[in-house]
Protein backbone atom coordinates (compact mmCIF):
# COMPACT_ATOMS: atom_id res chain seq x y z
CA UNK A 1 0.00 0.00 0.00
CA UNK A 2 2.84 2.37 0.85
CA UNK A 3 4.37 1.69 -2.57
CA UNK A 4 1.09 2.53 -4.28
CA UNK A 5 0.71 5.78 -2.31
CA UNK A 6 4.34 6.66 -3.05
CA UNK A 7 3.85 5.96 -6.77
CA UNK A 8 0.72 8.10 -6.85
CA UNK A 9 2.61 10.90 -5.09
CA UNK A 10 5.50 10.74 -7.58
CA UNK A 11 3.13 10.79 -10.53
CA UNK A 12 1.22 13.75 -9.05
CA UNK A 13 4.42 15.76 -8.54
CA UNK A 14 5.61 14.86 -12.05
CA UNK A 15 2.27 16.00 -13.44
CA UNK A 16 2.48 19.32 -11.62
CA UNK A 17 6.06 19.84 -12.77
CA UNK A 18 5.13 19.07 -16.35
CA UNK A 19 2.14 21.44 -16.26
CA UNK A 20 4.25 24.19 -14.74
CA UNK A 21 7.10 23.74 -17.22
CA UNK A 22 4.93 23.67 -20.32
CA UNK A 23 1.93 25.80 -19.35
CA UNK A 24 3.14 28.70 -21.51
CA UNK A 25 4.40 26.71 -24.46
CA UNK A 26 2.68 27.43 -27.78
CA UNK A 27 2.91 25.83 -31.22
CA UNK A 28 1.91 27.73 -34.35
CA UNK A 29 2.89 27.97 -37.99
CA UNK A 30 1.68 27.81 -41.53
CA UNK A 31 1.70 25.71 -44.69
CA UNK A 32 1.55 27.28 -48.12
CA UNK A 33 1.56 26.32 -51.77
CA UNK A 34 2.58 28.57 -54.66
CA UNK A 35 2.35 28.33 -58.44
CA UNK A 36 4.36 30.61 -60.76
CA UNK A 37 4.41 30.97 -64.52
CA UNK A 38 5.39 33.60 -67.06
CA UNK A 39 7.96 34.65 -69.60
CA UNK A 40 11.57 35.88 -69.54
CA UNK A 41 13.93 37.69 -71.89
CA UNK A 42 17.73 37.98 -71.89
CA UNK A 43 20.49 35.40 -71.65
CA UNK A 44 20.99 35.85 -67.90
CA UNK A 45 17.36 36.15 -66.92
CA UNK A 46 15.74 33.42 -64.84
CA UNK A 47 14.58 30.63 -67.12
CA UNK A 48 10.89 30.39 -67.95
CA UNK A 49 9.42 27.37 -66.26
CA UNK A 50 6.20 26.64 -64.49
CA UNK A 51 6.81 26.10 -60.80
CA UNK A 52 4.66 24.44 -58.17
CA UNK A 53 6.06 24.23 -54.65
CA UNK A 54 5.26 24.48 -50.99
CA UNK A 55 6.67 25.60 -47.68
CA UNK A 56 5.84 24.73 -44.09
CA UNK A 57 6.97 26.55 -40.95
CA UNK A 58 6.35 25.41 -37.38
CA UNK A 59 7.13 27.76 -34.48
CA UNK A 60 7.56 26.47 -30.94
CA UNK A 61 7.55 29.31 -28.40
CA UNK A 62 7.60 29.70 -24.65
CA UNK A 63 7.57 32.49 -22.10
CA UNK A 64 7.57 32.95 -18.38
CA UNK A 65 8.90 34.79 -15.33
CA UNK A 66 12.31 34.62 -13.69
CA UNK A 67 13.06 34.41 -9.98
CA UNK A 68 14.28 38.03 -9.93
CA UNK A 69 11.04 39.40 -11.39
CA UNK A 70 12.27 39.70 -14.98
CA UNK A 71 10.50 37.92 -17.82
CA UNK A 72 11.78 35.83 -20.70
CA UNK A 73 10.62 34.40 -23.99
CA UNK A 74 12.15 32.06 -26.55
CA UNK A 75 11.14 30.47 -29.83
CA UNK A 76 12.46 28.13 -32.50
CA UNK A 77 11.29 27.84 -36.11
CA UNK A 78 11.35 24.64 -38.14
CA UNK A 79 11.31 25.68 -41.80
CA UNK A 80 11.14 23.39 -44.82
CA UNK A 81 12.41 26.08 -47.19
CA UNK A 82 15.29 28.07 -45.67
CA UNK A 83 18.27 27.67 -47.96
CA UNK A 84 21.11 30.02 -48.99
CA UNK A 85 20.22 32.58 -46.33
CA UNK A 86 22.48 35.47 -45.41
CA UNK A 87 26.21 34.72 -45.93
CA UNK A 88 25.77 31.00 -45.32
CA UNK A 89 25.65 29.37 -48.76
CA UNK A 90 24.46 25.90 -47.82
CA UNK A 91 21.93 25.95 -45.00
CA UNK A 92 20.49 22.47 -44.66
CA UNK A 93 19.06 22.31 -41.14
CA UNK A 94 15.31 22.87 -40.68
CA UNK A 95 16.04 24.60 -37.34
CA UNK A 96 16.16 28.13 -38.63
CA UNK A 97 14.91 31.38 -37.08
CA UNK A 98 15.24 31.47 -33.28
CA UNK A 99 15.59 33.90 -30.39
CA UNK A 100 16.00 34.18 -26.64
CA UNK A 101 14.74 37.42 -25.10
CA UNK A 102 15.24 38.48 -21.47
CA UNK A 103 13.29 41.54 -20.30
CA UNK A 104 14.38 43.37 -17.12
CA UNK A 105 11.34 45.63 -17.52
CA UNK A 106 8.62 46.59 -19.97
CA UNK A 107 10.92 48.98 -21.85
CA UNK A 108 14.08 46.89 -22.29
CA UNK A 109 14.75 43.58 -24.03
CA UNK A 110 18.08 41.78 -24.23
CA UNK A 111 18.24 39.25 -27.04
CA UNK A 112 20.13 36.56 -28.88
CA UNK A 113 18.82 35.63 -32.31
CA UNK A 114 19.57 33.70 -35.43
CA UNK A 115 17.67 35.16 -38.39
CA UNK A 116 15.26 37.12 -36.17
CA UNK A 117 13.95 40.61 -36.95
CA UNK A 118 16.15 42.85 -34.81
CA UNK A 119 18.56 45.74 -35.35
CA UNK A 120 18.17 47.56 -38.63
CA UNK A 121 16.10 44.71 -39.99
CA UNK A 122 13.04 46.16 -38.26
CA UNK A 123 13.17 48.87 -40.96
CA UNK A 124 14.05 46.62 -43.90
CA UNK A 125 10.48 46.76 -45.23
CA UNK A 126 8.84 50.00 -44.12
CA UNK A 127 6.09 50.13 -46.76
CA UNK A 128 2.81 48.19 -46.95
CA UNK A 129 2.88 44.81 -48.71
CA UNK A 130 0.03 42.66 -49.95
CA UNK A 131 1.62 39.34 -48.97
CA UNK A 132 5.36 38.98 -49.63
CA UNK A 133 8.02 41.68 -49.71
CA UNK A 134 8.94 42.81 -53.23
CA UNK A 135 12.25 40.91 -53.28
CA UNK A 136 10.59 37.76 -51.90
CA UNK A 137 7.59 37.55 -54.24
CA UNK A 138 9.49 35.57 -56.89
CA UNK A 139 13.14 36.06 -55.88
CA UNK A 140 13.94 36.93 -59.50
CA UNK A 141 13.93 40.74 -59.63
CA UNK A 142 17.67 41.24 -58.76
CA UNK A 143 16.62 44.21 -56.60
CA UNK A 144 18.97 44.92 -53.69
CA UNK A 145 17.60 45.35 -50.21
CA UNK A 146 18.74 46.76 -46.89
CA UNK A 147 21.78 44.94 -45.50
CA UNK A 148 21.44 43.76 -41.91
CA UNK A 149 23.43 41.56 -39.52
CA UNK A 150 20.58 39.33 -38.36
CA UNK A 151 19.30 37.60 -41.52
CA UNK A 152 20.96 34.20 -41.62
CA UNK A 153 23.32 35.33 -38.86
CA UNK A 154 23.86 34.85 -35.12
CA UNK A 155 23.54 38.19 -33.32
CA UNK A 156 23.05 39.69 -29.88
CA UNK A 157 21.74 43.07 -28.83
CA UNK A 158 19.01 45.01 -27.12
CA UNK A 159 15.67 46.71 -27.80
CA UNK A 160 14.49 49.88 -26.09
CA UNK A 161 10.72 50.14 -26.29
CA UNK A 162 8.29 53.04 -25.91
CA UNK A 163 10.79 55.51 -27.36
CA UNK A 164 8.12 57.76 -28.82
CA UNK A 165 4.61 56.58 -29.84
CA UNK A 166 4.87 52.80 -30.30
CA UNK A 167 8.60 53.43 -30.64
CA UNK A 168 11.27 50.74 -30.83
CA UNK A 169 15.03 51.22 -30.94
CA UNK A 170 16.85 47.99 -31.79
CA UNK A 171 20.62 47.45 -31.81
CA UNK A 172 22.19 44.19 -33.04
CA UNK A 173 25.80 43.02 -33.20
CA UNK A 174 27.11 39.96 -35.03
CA UNK A 175 30.66 39.02 -33.97
CA UNK A 176 31.07 36.47 -36.77
CA UNK A 177 28.94 36.85 -39.90
CA UNK A 178 30.28 33.57 -41.26
CA UNK A 179 29.23 31.32 -38.37
CA UNK A 180 26.86 28.80 -39.88
CA UNK A 181 23.21 28.12 -39.18
CA UNK A 182 24.11 25.10 -37.02
CA UNK A 183 26.99 26.76 -35.15
CA UNK A 184 27.17 25.27 -31.65
CA UNK A 185 27.02 27.28 -28.44
CA UNK A 186 29.84 25.08 -27.08
CA UNK A 187 32.36 24.98 -29.93
CA UNK A 188 34.57 27.49 -31.77
CA UNK A 189 33.69 28.15 -35.38
CA UNK A 190 36.04 26.19 -37.65
CA UNK A 191 34.40 26.55 -41.05
CA UNK A 192 35.86 28.04 -44.20
CA UNK A 193 32.67 29.32 -45.80
CA UNK A 194 34.20 32.65 -46.84
CA UNK A 195 37.85 31.59 -47.15
CA UNK A 196 38.71 32.62 -43.59
CA UNK A 197 37.59 32.16 -40.01
CA UNK A 198 35.79 35.08 -38.33
CA UNK A 199 36.17 37.02 -41.57
CA UNK A 200 33.55 39.66 -40.84
CA UNK A 201 31.61 41.29 -38.03
CA UNK A 202 29.06 44.06 -38.02
CA UNK A 203 26.41 46.06 -36.22
CA UNK A 204 22.98 47.28 -37.24
CA UNK A 205 20.64 49.87 -35.71
CA UNK A 206 16.94 50.26 -36.39
CA UNK A 207 14.28 52.64 -35.14
CA UNK A 208 10.55 52.75 -35.80
CA UNK A 209 7.91 55.10 -34.43
CA UNK A 210 4.21 55.55 -35.15
CA UNK A 211 2.85 59.02 -34.42
CA UNK A 212 -0.84 58.67 -35.26
CA UNK A 213 -1.52 57.27 -38.75
CA UNK A 214 2.10 57.66 -39.86
CA UNK A 215 4.81 55.07 -39.31
CA UNK A 216 8.47 56.03 -39.79
CA UNK A 217 11.27 53.45 -39.86
CA UNK A 218 15.00 53.92 -40.34
CA UNK A 219 17.99 51.57 -40.32
CA UNK A 220 21.78 51.67 -40.54
CA UNK A 221 24.33 48.84 -40.87
CA UNK A 222 28.13 48.74 -40.95
CA UNK A 223 30.12 45.57 -41.68
CA UNK A 224 33.85 45.13 -41.10
CA UNK A 225 35.20 42.50 -43.50
CA UNK A 226 38.55 40.84 -42.76
CA UNK A 227 38.84 37.93 -45.18
CA UNK A 228 41.38 39.73 -47.39
CA UNK A 229 43.23 43.03 -47.63
CA UNK A 230 41.04 44.00 -50.58
CA UNK A 231 37.76 43.18 -48.85
CA UNK A 232 35.07 45.84 -49.03
CA UNK A 233 33.20 46.98 -45.91
CA UNK A 234 29.51 47.29 -46.80
CA UNK A 235 27.38 50.06 -45.33
CA UNK A 236 23.63 50.31 -45.66
CA UNK A 237 20.94 52.79 -44.68
CA UNK A 238 17.22 52.96 -45.24
CA UNK A 239 14.29 55.27 -44.47
CA UNK A 240 10.62 54.55 -45.04
CA UNK A 241 7.30 56.21 -44.28
CA UNK A 242 3.81 54.68 -44.37
CA UNK A 243 0.46 56.43 -43.96
CA UNK A 244 -2.43 54.18 -42.90
CA UNK A 245 -6.12 55.15 -43.08
CA UNK A 246 -9.24 53.08 -42.45
CA UNK A 247 -9.28 51.35 -45.84
CA UNK A 248 -5.92 52.07 -47.46
CA UNK A 249 -2.20 52.43 -46.79
CA UNK A 250 0.50 54.10 -48.87
CA UNK A 251 4.25 54.17 -48.34
CA UNK A 252 7.61 55.15 -49.76
CA UNK A 253 11.10 53.94 -48.92
CA UNK A 254 14.68 54.59 -50.03
CA UNK A 255 17.53 52.15 -49.38
CA UNK A 256 21.17 52.93 -50.12
CA UNK A 257 23.89 50.29 -50.01
CA UNK A 258 27.52 51.29 -50.30
CA UNK A 259 30.50 49.06 -51.16
CA UNK A 260 29.04 45.70 -51.90
CA UNK A 261 26.65 43.39 -50.11
CA UNK A 262 26.51 41.11 -47.11
CA UNK A 263 28.27 38.22 -48.85
CA UNK A 264 32.03 38.75 -48.70
CA UNK A 265 33.55 40.35 -51.80
CA UNK A 266 36.11 42.75 -53.24
CA UNK A 267 34.04 44.53 -55.91
CA UNK A 268 33.00 48.09 -55.09
CA UNK A 269 29.42 48.78 -56.13
CA UNK A 270 26.61 50.96 -54.79
CA UNK A 271 22.85 50.47 -55.00
CA UNK A 272 20.03 52.96 -54.51
CA UNK A 273 16.52 51.50 -54.39
CA UNK A 274 13.30 53.52 -54.24
CA UNK A 275 10.03 51.71 -53.56
CA UNK A 276 6.47 53.04 -53.55
CA UNK A 277 3.50 50.90 -52.56
CA UNK A 278 -0.22 51.09 -51.81
CA UNK A 279 -2.83 48.71 -50.43
CA UNK A 280 -6.60 49.19 -50.60
CA UNK A 281 -9.24 47.21 -48.71
CA UNK A 282 -11.88 46.77 -51.42
CA UNK A 283 -14.07 44.73 -49.07
CA UNK A 284 -13.71 43.19 -45.64
CA UNK A 285 -12.08 40.12 -47.21
CA UNK A 286 -10.45 41.44 -50.40
CA UNK A 287 -7.34 43.67 -50.46
CA UNK A 288 -5.76 45.10 -53.60
CA UNK A 289 -2.10 46.08 -53.73
CA UNK A 290 0.54 47.55 -56.03
CA UNK A 291 4.26 48.38 -55.79
CA UNK A 292 6.81 50.14 -57.97
CA UNK A 293 10.56 49.90 -57.39
CA UNK A 294 13.51 51.47 -59.20
CA UNK A 295 17.14 50.62 -58.57
CA UNK A 296 20.25 52.45 -59.72
CA UNK A 297 23.52 50.49 -59.58
CA UNK A 298 27.02 51.85 -60.03
CA UNK A 299 30.08 49.59 -60.24
CA UNK A 300 33.52 51.12 -59.88
CA UNK A 301 35.28 51.36 -63.25
CA UNK A 302 32.25 50.18 -65.25
CA UNK A 303 29.75 52.20 -67.28
CA UNK A 304 26.35 51.99 -65.61
CA UNK A 305 23.40 50.34 -67.29
CA UNK A 306 19.75 51.44 -67.22
CA UNK A 307 17.83 51.56 -63.95
CA UNK A 308 16.15 48.31 -62.99
CA UNK A 309 12.36 48.77 -62.71
CA UNK A 310 9.94 46.37 -61.02
CA UNK A 311 6.16 46.70 -60.85
CA UNK A 312 3.73 44.39 -59.06
CA UNK A 313 -0.07 44.33 -58.80
CA UNK A 314 -2.25 41.82 -57.03
CA UNK A 315 -5.21 40.87 -54.89
CA UNK A 316 -5.53 38.85 -51.69
CA UNK A 317 -8.65 37.13 -50.33
CA UNK A 318 -8.66 36.75 -46.55
CA UNK A 319 -10.65 33.76 -45.31
CA UNK A 320 -9.47 34.04 -41.72
CA UNK A 321 -6.77 31.40 -41.20
CA UNK A 322 -6.43 30.93 -44.98
CA UNK A 323 -5.30 33.62 -47.41
CA UNK A 324 -5.42 33.18 -51.18
CA UNK A 325 -3.58 35.64 -53.41
CA UNK A 326 -2.66 36.29 -57.03
CA UNK A 327 0.07 38.74 -58.04
CA UNK A 328 1.70 39.83 -61.29
CA UNK A 329 5.33 40.99 -61.45
CA UNK A 330 6.96 42.86 -64.33
CA UNK A 331 10.74 43.41 -64.07
CA UNK A 332 12.79 45.27 -66.67
CA UNK A 333 16.54 45.75 -67.23
CA UNK A 334 17.69 43.54 -64.39
CA UNK A 335 21.25 43.14 -63.13
CA UNK A 336 23.43 40.71 -65.04
CA UNK A 337 24.69 39.21 -61.76
CA UNK A 338 24.65 39.99 -58.05
CA UNK A 339 27.68 42.28 -58.30
CA UNK A 340 27.37 43.44 -61.93
CA UNK A 341 25.58 46.30 -63.66
CA UNK A 342 22.13 46.06 -65.19
CA UNK A 343 21.54 45.55 -68.91
CA UNK A 344 18.69 46.43 -71.23
CA UNK A 345 16.50 43.54 -72.25
CA UNK A 346 16.99 41.29 -69.22
CA UNK A 347 13.32 41.17 -68.26
CA UNK A 348 10.62 38.91 -66.93
CA UNK A 349 6.85 38.82 -66.49
CA UNK A 350 5.64 36.40 -63.87
CA UNK A 351 2.30 35.54 -62.28
CA UNK A 352 2.16 33.92 -58.85
CA UNK A 353 -0.82 32.25 -57.18
CA UNK A 354 -0.46 31.30 -53.53
CA UNK A 355 -2.61 29.79 -50.81
CA UNK A 356 -1.39 30.09 -47.22
CA UNK A 357 -3.00 28.28 -44.29
CA UNK A 358 -2.08 29.48 -40.80
CA UNK A 359 -2.46 27.31 -37.71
Amino acid sequence: MKKVVKAIGVLSVASLMSTSAFSQISVSGYAEVGFMTGSTNGARSTGNSKNLGGESVITVAGKGSLNNGWTYSAYQNFDSDDMNNGRELANVSPMTTRAIVISPNASLNLFYTYDGVYGGEIARTAVPTLTDRVVDLTGATTLAEFIDVTSGTHAIGFDVLNVGPAGRLSVAYAPNLDATQTQSSDRLYSGTGQAAINSASGYSIGYSVTPGPIKIAAGYTKIDAKHSAAAVDPKSKTLGVTYTASDFAIGAQRTMNQDGRKIAGTILFDDTVDTFSANFAATKEVTLGATYSKMERTVQGVTSGPDTKVMTVGAAYNLGPVIASIQYEDAKDKNQASNEISAAGIDHKLTKIKVKANF
